[in-house]
């Protein structure tokens, strides 16, 4: 897959499995939104990576649809990796 240039939602993209996946993402060229409820340590993958973070708890409607809302903003949402939980 062709990942340069494509939005994807990364959830649990704080840490673990998530901030791998949302980090190798971003470093093969996509944009990313790191979706996480830790917002310290999303914040800052998002930073480091020049990603989106979006405070999210995948159990609840409105969290993910503000996910994917910014992942829209960032083009055409192509993709999405759940790594979210415990």
């Amino acid at each position: 897959m062709d990942i340069a240039g494509k939005v994807f939602v990364v959830t649990g993209g704080a840490s673990g499995l998530g901030e791998g996946t949302a980090r190798m993402l971003a470093r093969e060229g996509g944009r990313v939104v790191v979706a996480d409820l830790q917002e310290e340590a999303g914040r800052k993958v998002a930073a480091d990576i020049g990603g989106v973070f979006v405070r999210c708890d995948v159990s609840q409607e409105a969290d993910a649809r503000a996910a994917v809302a910014a992942a829209l903003k960032l083009g055409k949402l192509v993709g999405l990796v759940n790594c979210a939980g415990i």
